[in-house]
């Protein structure tokens, strides 16, 4: 049996969006703007089956192609039984991608012995309390209350909501940090981030997004968006600011969860993709929740 699995379009968030606002687990791989903004990077399509669940399918690389944990409200065995048929119809063999323990343990209850879960450190996603971030209170948040009050009395500046009146203004700046980094139109990585970026800011509005910039000496220099994963945790998806601005990726951070975020307990800020750069800078903000997760193959 083959799925009926289609691509992911800006018009398919509310199908897609209902069975997400169900879901309990916290990582990002169920969000629809992450999930819609690099459709053209993991070619991921969809599928809603009579049986009542939402079918996810991608590729990561050169990786096989798998499927997301499917979400819904029947029985968990024959969503993961009517995923091993379809990879077996394609001639794939079978994965499951993003398993995060927990979701591992549920399909274990179902499926008792039938699969090996093996973990990848460089898909692990950082979660942090929002308290934290807000008031970043103590010793281990010293650097960052430095960083802060250094660029405080450096600039003059304000904090925005993004509203489609400075969406040219974050492009504009997008396009500066392209610039700082090598330009974003050789390098593939770079290549599918920028349109992921325009696909983003193209449909804003669309995708219900929170996000907020900063205004330095009268320039958007940063800003960050995102969206709630659960209930009680909300996912940041990008966050941008120049490196000639001291300071600026740490106020932005700040700002953009006290702004936006305070309603949540929790803030995924995602993986680090096994840039050791990008592994410490997250680790420096001290998580307090280190998202495990990897992947499912047969026995």
């Amino acid at each position: 049996m083959i799925l009926p699995f289609t691509p992911v379009t800006i018009e398919d968030r509310a199908v897609i969006q209902s069975f997400f606002d169900l879901n309990g687990f916290r990582n990002c791989d169920f969000s629809f703007s992450n999930i819609f903004s690099w459709q053209h990077s993991y070619n991921t399509t969809f599928a809603v089956c009579e049986s009542g669940f939402l079918y996810i399918r991608f590729q990561v690389g050169n990786q096989l192609p798998g499927y997301l944990f499917p979400l819904g409200n029947g029985d968990l065995q024959t969503a993961i039984e009517t995923l091993m048929q379809d990879a077996a119809a394609r001639g794939n063999d079978f994965r499951l991608y993003a398993i995060t323990t927990e979701m591992f343990d549920l399909i274990e209850q179902s499926m008792p012995g039938r699969f090996v879960f093996e973990t990848k450190r460089d898909w692990f996603e950082y979660i942090y309390s929002s308290e934290d971030l807000i008031h970043l209170v103590g010793k281990k948040f010293q650097s960052k209350r430095n960083h802060i009050n250094k660029f405080k009395r450096t600039y003059q500046w304000e904090y925005l909501p993004i509203t489609p009146e400075i969406i040219p203004d974050c492009l504009k700046l997008y396009d500066r940090w392209c610039a700082e980094n090598g330009g974003c139109n050789t390098e593939q990585t770079l290549i599918e981030e920028r349109i992921a970026t325009q696909k983003v800011f193209a449909n804003y509005e669309k995708l219900q997004l929170k996000g907020g910039a900063l205004r330095i000496d009268g320039e958007i220099l940063a800003y960050s968006y995102g969206q709630a994963l659960t209930a009680d945790t909300f996912g940041v998806h990008a966050e941008k600011s120049l490196a000639e601005i001291d300071g600026g990726f740490t106020l932005m951070n700040q700002q953009f969860v006290e702004h936006n975020c305070a309603a949540y307990r929790y803030i995924n800020r995602e993986e680090d993709l096994g840039l050791d750069s990008l592994r410490q800078a997250k680790m420096s903000y001290q998580p307090v929740i280190l998202l495990e997760k990897g992947s499912i193959r047969k026995k």
